[in-house]
């Protein structure tokens, strides 16, 4: 009973900084990895940086996923 007395006193110490209700990164450069991995391969297409190399990567994912 010691023990859950302290529990609660506990700080999370996230080590990448990040709260745990925090978006994604997908999302919050604003690509939504439920398209289709076509319309994800365009919009990486005509895009720079952080939002073209999430759409890949969410294109890439897709494009290996088994059904």
């Amino acid at each position: 009973t010691r023990l859950l007395k302290l529990l609660p006193s506990i700080n999370e110490n996230f080590a990448d900084g990040k709260k745990p209700g925090r978006k994604g990164l997908a999302k919050r450069v604003g690509v939504n990895c439920k398209q289709s991995v076509s319309k994800l391969r365009k919009i990486a297409k005509n895009s720079s940086g952080e939002k073209q190399r999430m759409a890949h990567w969410c294109a890439n994912m897709k494009a290996g996923k088994k059904e």
